[in-house]
């Protein structure tokens, strides 16, 4: 009986770890090559001077500011950030 109790909490942890991956893969790959030509835009103006209040952000704040880079570039106006 208790084989049969620790083989099912197995199977449990098992699939609670699986899904943990998948969800993770699924949310921060296409978010990692999202916030890429961002990223390189930014390191690219750290080495004129500008944007250095950008050195340390996190991820989610990055995304934020890389859609505000890409709609400038699409409507040919300065980014404001």
């Amino acid at each position: 009986m208790i084989m049969l109790l620790l083989t099912g909490l197995f199977y449990i942890v098992l699939f609670a770890l699986g899904a943990g991956v998948v969800i993770s893969v699924v949310i921060f790959v296409p978010l990692t090559i999202y916030v890429i030509p961002y990223c390189l835009w930014v390191g690219n103006q750290f080495t004129i001077g500008k944007h250095h209040d950008k050195k340390k952000e996190s991820l989610f704040k990055t995304a934020k500011h890389a859609t505000i880079l890409y709609k400038s570039w699409i409507s040919r106006k300065e980014p404001t950030f």
